[in-house]
This record gives structure tokens, C-alpha cells and sequence, in this order.
């Protein structure tokens, strides 16, 4: 699969409306080959999944208030780190454009559905990292 194609196309992973084994299997089975084609390098994507896991334990640790309170105040960094990688080509848009929406659907929680979508975030960037470990 090419990394010049459109963003996402024939790739729907959304930490919102999938059960965790769907997300696994979506990432790692499915469209193996598509990520492996969106990162550069594992540190590239290191560098993102770092910070956003610290930031997602760290919020599935507190009540839903108080974590979404935390990541309104936290998510802003991994926009930013996410676009900056991407702005330095080390991960290409069809990456970028997922994980910015996992960053929207987390900003967007509320306290019915915020743990959920922490865990399934989890799960994505953690997904992710198998296929940047296989990169390299």
C-alpha cells in the first residue's frame, strides 16, 4: 500500500465505536501493512506513544472528572508533537489523521464513556508500537 494514497482510506479504527479485540485485530491484522507504510522509523513514533501513554495511565488512574479535566490540559502536547513528527515526514498523514482523531475523541469524553476510550486508546497506540518495533 502506498503512503501517498488518501488518509484512511479503506481504514476505519475508531476508539469510539469498537470493542478492544476489534481495535487489535483492525491494527495489527487487517491493516498491517497500511500502518507499517505510515511510520518512518520506531522512534519517530516512540516519541508520540511515549507521552501519550504516560498521559492515558495517568488518567485511567483518576475519576472520570478529574481525568477529563487532565487531559483537556494535557492532550494539547501530543496535537502538538503528533504534528510536528509529521510535519518532519517521520509519520505520514493516514497516521497522523488516526491519531489526531484519537486525540479529539478523548478531549470530546464525558464521564459516562471516558475510561473506555482511554482503555481503547491504549490499546491503539499500543497496537501501533508492535508495527513500529517491526520497522525498526
Amino acid at each position: 500500500m502506498s503512503t501517498s494514497r488518501s488518509p484512511h482510506q479503506g481504514v476505519s479504527i475508531s476508539i469510539r465505536n469498537m470493542q478492544p479485540m476489534e481495535i487489535v485485530k483492525a491494527v495489527l491484522e487487517n491493516n498491517y501493512r497500511y500502518f507499517y507504510s505510515q511510520i518512518k522509523s520506531e522512534t519517530s513514533y516512540r516519541k508520540i506513544h511515549e507521552i501519550l501513554a504516560t498521559i492515558l495511565d495517568t488518567a485511567e488512574g483518576m475519576s472520570p472528572n478529574d481525568a477529563i479535566s487532565f487531559l483537556k490540559k494535557q492532550l494539547p502536547r501530543v496535537y502538538v508533537i503528533i504534528e510536528y513528527q509529521n510535519a518532519r515526514g517521520q509519520i505520514y498523514n493516514g497516521l497522523r489523521d488516526l491519531l489526531i482523531n484519537v486525540v479529539n475523541d478523548l478531549s470530546s469524553a464525558n464521564t459516562s464513556n471516558i475510561k473506555n476510550l482511554i482503555r481503547n486508546a491504549r490499546l491503539l497506540i499500543d497496537s501501533l508500537a508492535v508495527i513500529a518495533k517491526e520497522v525498526g
